[in-house]
């Protein structure tokens, strides 16, 4: 097992991957400091990079995982996973 940061497991693949703490206010991550609208958006797009590079480091199996509400940033992934499944 090898745990690490989101930008440490650049160029890495495992067979597994488990991603924590997916939660909305987490990821992205709510900034106390108050900054201009540009710099804001370049944030949440570096932040969505960085969740897309962890979740495709996994060869076989991902595990996402989260406490609350989810990250707005798993909406997409949620939406293309319910029209996979099908109803018995």
């Amino acid at each position: 097992m090898r745990i690490g940061t989101r930008h440490r497991m650049k160029g890495v693949e495992f067979r597994c991957v488990a991603v924590a703490g997916v939660n909305d206010g987490t990821v992205p991550a709510v900034t106390p400091v108050v900054v201009d609208a540009q710099q804001r958006q370049e944030d949440v797009n570096s932040e969505l990079s960085l969740l897309f590079v962890a979740c495709t480091r996994a060869r076989v199996a991902l595990r996402v995982s989260r406490h609350g509400e989810p990250s707005p940033f798993l909406a997409p992934a949620r939406a293309r996973s319910a029209e996979r499944v099908r109803p018995a």
